[in-house]
């Protein structure tokens, strides 16, 4: 035993004196990898899953995340298409009307899970829309159905249920899971997204309350990537960084709405949309409330581009001397300015500017941003009854008529030609003066 034993050992040193050098070598390199382990493994995981940094605008709580966010996250029973028509989400297998349009029975897909794992099932479904029940008829079946007492259909439902569903603890069913969320007075902070798809990057969101630490965060290499409505001319020289315009025509506008009680004389209202100068544009030039990609859109309404001598010609029938244009966002005070200006030297009208971040309802022109819908659906913002959403306090019974038609009609060319008509009335009736869709650059680092 002794023998064998210190023949090995022989053997072992003999090998070494000979091969020192690669065990030495081999030594150093293992040791190097043990040390270094955590961080090989972190670069091994960067390169699987990289991060994305992307700064946001804005004060949001979860609930009122912007969409292209939310989406990300989770999905609802249906989704929006390019054209706003909703369509069946991967949750839903197919679908049936019954009850003279009162119940909508959905038969869900079986093989959608939750992010952490469970099963979505029809008791899942959590949506809180007023005059509507969701009851699970079973795990993969679920009936929507309009209460009783409303004796009218409601068309835009497929779109209402669009909205992302979630779980306790922000549990969704996309692509994106929430890793991490901060909150600071109330509003989301920061926001980790990790991606269960390995071919896409996590998403790490930082939210910024205004445009100027939006733009700081960039330029000191907090985020890469930034969405701003004006483009700092620095921004040109800048190396490394690509720039991307965008015009956003699908999500809101800028307008002037027009208090209808205090300018209650429709050509009043269509000399002051002709003297109001607007984008040569057509790109970005908005026409009416709805979205030129909607399946609703009406090509053909009135247009009132800026033409000086038609508003005096309507004006020198209805004079008014003075007139108070608010506005409540600051990026649009140079367009303020040059309203204001248009109406005192082609109408003669003394314009007092005043800035107010909260709407006063007893404004007489309020130059705003006004966010459009996925469904044609405007009754909330025209409809006369809707006192508190209603800017205008326009009170047309023939809108009135077609807002009520468009959200009970089920048959979708119906539902068109009313929409078509409606913005063609309201355009007529000229309660606000429709100007521009926003233009945003997106900023981002090429590394």
């Amino acid at each position: 035993m002794f023998k064998k034993l210190r023949f090995k050992t022989e053997f072992l040193v003999s090998y070494l004196k000979q091969k020192y050098i690669y065990v030495l070598i081999g030594l150093l390199f293992g040791s190097s990898i043990f040390i270094s382990r955590n961080y090989i493994l972190s670069l091994y995981n960067s390169a699987l899953f990289s991060t994305k940094t992307i700064g946001v605008e804005g004060l949001y709580t979860f609930s009122i995340l912007p969409e292209e966010i939310v989406n990300q996250i989770s999905f609802g029973l249906t989704v929006n298409t390019e054209n706003d028509k909703p369509i069946l989400s991967p949750l839903v297998k197919s679908y049936t009307v019954q009850n003279n349009n009162k119940d909508y029975i959905f038969d869900l897909n079986q093989n959608i899970f939750w992010q952490n794992g469970k099963k979505f099932t029809a008791y899942d479904v959590n949506y809180q829309i007023a005059n509507i029940d969701f009851i699970p008829l079973s795990a993969n079946q679920l009936k929507i159905h309009l209460d009783t007492d409303q004796e009218k259909n409601f068309s835009p439902i497929l779109t209402a249920i669009s909205k992302p569903l979630f779980k306790k603890n922000l549990i969704g069913l996309g692509q994106y899971k929430i890793k991490e969320i901060t909150y600071q007075d109330g509003y989301v902070n920061t926001l980790k997204l990790k991606s269960l798809d390995t071919q896409k990057p996590n998403i790490y969101y930082h939210f910024y309350s205004n445009e100027k630490d939006l733009i700081s965060a960039y330029k000191l290499g907090n985020v890469d990537e930034i969405e701003i409505s004006s483009l700092p001319t620095e921004f040109n020289d800048w190396t490394k960084t690509k720039i991307t315009q965008k015009i956003k025509t699908g999500q809101k506008y800028s307008a002037v709405f027009l208090n209808t009680q205090k300018l209650n004389n429709k050509q009043l209202r269509q000399a002051l949309a002709y003297a109001t100068p607007k984008t040569n544009d057509k790109n970005d030039r908005c026409l009416g409330p709805i979205s030129p990609g909607s399946w609703a859109y009406n090509t053909t309404i009135k247009e009132y581009n800026y033409n000086p001598t038609r508003a005096q010609e309507l004006f020198d029938k209805n004079k008014i001397t003075k007139i108070n244009l608010s506005v409540n966002d600051r990026r649009l005070l140079s367009k303020a300015e040059e309203i204001k200006n248009a109406w005192q030297n082609d109408l003669h009208i003394e314009t007092i500017i005043t800035f107010e971040s909260q709407v006063n309802q007893d404004y007489d022109a309020l130059l705003t941003y006004a966010g459009m819908p996925h469904d044609p659906d405007q009754y909330l913002f025209w409809h006369s009854t809707q006192t508190k959403t209603n800017l205008t306090k326009l009170n047309n019974p023939r809108i009135d008529k077609l807002l009520e038609e468009g959200r009970q009609t089920t048959d979708f060319q119906e539902r068109k030609q009313i929409y078509q008509d409606f913005q063609r009335y309201l355009l007529e009736e000229s309660p606000a003066i429709f100007l521009s869709y926003p233009t945003t650059y997106t900023i981002s680092r090429v590394k």
